[in-house]
């Protein structure tokens, strides 16, 4: 089940966000259906339903098990409807993944007793073993990577290695979505008025990144495992040809990281013609530019790179441990627009040693920067990361889970020197000064479909004024 929190965390910055496929629960669905069990799913925010609507719709299907990923910002709002479920379903098995519970697993069974068993990591391998030790009714306590309560106590079983061999998981479960409800970001629709169907394509599992605020490593470890190069041409031939995709988003942390897969991947694509069909996004890190590969990719179709910029200051990237420099950002995003790509850049404004100037920083390295995109975030210690057991450590309070979120939420000063209000007044600055450039402007109106552009530019103009006014952004 996916829980419904796109209202509560986007308001009216809804319409603008993707609507993405829930891989991760696909995925499980797929090695459980392999092993014999009936799957349906649930994704509340697909669906546009409100919490009472998919606590009715998961009362009417009458589970043995309910299956759930959360986040940390939505952790809140997961633990009521589990609740609410559980007092119809009283029977029922609640199982619950993802980062957050991976996590803090102790502590996730302590604040929800509606949830009776966590896993933790990646969980292919782990359901499998849970379900069949359930089904024999045998001691959780021989399965590996989970935590569960167990006369009145809670019990983690140790961890359980990540998975070796990618390529004996069955391709995700595609079938069990309502597919037309899927779509990707707004600026897709800027290239050729497309944003669905949508397709979602993992090459691999993991990052070797050591950024500091980035929860990635809790599931999928501090290295990259690649799916072998044949399941990932089933993949794209499925998503294509039996769902007719017109958006590809190939999800990995760092698409460009292994140059001989990109190739291998952009001729398969050129020599299915696919890249006559399809607009392709990937997401990159700045070390990993190389010029023929992206010339590559843009014959394949690739037509939009995102990088994690986070920071327009060194010392701060260094803070981050991200491992990049300034002349990096400036270098990789010169060769992206040469080889023809679309760019989009994340930058993050409050991280440690913050403050208004490096955060000014940003925002001219952002304005400076040829991009066609770009979004602003605040430091979030998610729990997991370094960063967040660093907020422990010096006793930086931390609110509850549901103000975690990106937007919407109240800032997590983690620096004296910037208070929440001063936050949020960086962030609107940066907004405003990167997309009220009438040369920005010029330039999104030349390059893409105006008319599409001009739409965006309207109605989130609106938008922002609404949520500025209810203190929302």
């Amino acid at each position: 089940m996916v829980v419904p929190t796109v209202e509560n965390a986007y308001h009216r910055f809804k319409d603008f966000v993707a609507c993405s496929i829930p891989i991760g629960l696909i995925s499980i669905a797929a090695v459980l259906e392999k092993e014999g069990y009936l799957v349906e799913l649930i994704d509340a925010d697909a669906q546009r339903l409100s919490l009472e609507e998919a606590v009715e719709l998961t009362v009417k299907a009458k589970p043995d098990y309910l299956g759930a990923t959360t986040m940390t910002a939505t952790m809140d709002i997961t633990k009521n409807l589990l609740a609410d479920v559980k007092k119809k379903l009283p029977g029922v098995t609640v199982i619950v993944g993802g980062p957050h519970v991976s996590a803090l697993p102790e502590r996730t069974l302590e604040e929800s007793e509606a949830i009776d068993i966590v896993v933790k990591g990646e969980g292919e391998d782990t359901i499998v073993d849970l379900m069949k030790a359930i089904d024999r009714d045998q001691d959780l306590s021989s399965v590996a990577g989970i935590a569960f309560r167990k006369n009145a106590k809670i019990l983690e079983t140790q961890n359980r290695g990540l998975i070796k061999d990618l390529g004996k998981l069955p391709l995700p479960a595609y079938h069990l979505l309502k597919y037309n409800l899927y779509r990707s970001y707004g600026w897709n629709k800027w290239v050729d008025g497309a944003c669905r169907p949508l397709g979602v394509v993992f090459t691999g599992r993991g990052c070797y990144g050591k950024c500091n605020f980035c929860a990635t490593k809790v599931i999928f470890g501090h290295r990259i495992r690649y799916f072998p190069i044949q399941r990932i041409q089933d993949e794209i031939d499925l998503l294509v040809n039996r769902y007719q995709i017109r958006i590809l988003y190939f999800q990995d942390d760092t698409f460009t990281a292994n140059r001989a897969m990109v190739d291998k991947i952009c001729n398969f694509i050129i020599q299915k013609g696919y890249h006559k069909k399809l607009q392709i996004m990937v997401s990159s890190r700045v070390e990993t530019i190389h010029v023929p590969t992206l010339q590559k990719m843009r014959k394949a179709g690739i037509r939009w790179i995102c990088f994690g910029v986070e920071s327009g200051n060194q010392y701060i990237l260094d803070r981050m441990k991200k491992n990049t420099t300034v002349a990096q950002i400036k270098d990789a995003f010169k060769k992206s627009r040469e080889a023809g790509l679309f760019i989009a850049g994340n930058y993050m404004i409050g991280h440690l040693g913050e403050t208004g100037e490096t955060a000014m920083d940003t925002i001219r390295l952002a304005c400076d920067l040829d991009q066609d995109y770009a979004s602003f975030a605040l430091a979030i210690p998610l729990p997991g990361t370094e960063l967040y057991q660093y907020c422990l450590e010096q006793k930086i309070p931390l609110p509850a889970w549901n103000d975690f979120g990106s937007v919407n939420t109240p800032p997590i000063p983690l620096n004296e020197s910037l208070k929440a209000e001063q936050l949020v007044d960086l962030r609107r600055m940066a907004t405003k000064k990167f997309f009220e450039r009438p040369a920005y402007l010029a330039r999104l109106l030349w390059r893409f479909r105006p008319l599409p552009v001009i739409h965006d530019f309207v109605k989130m103009y609106f938008a922002m004024k609404e949520e500025m006014k209810a203190n929302r952004y």
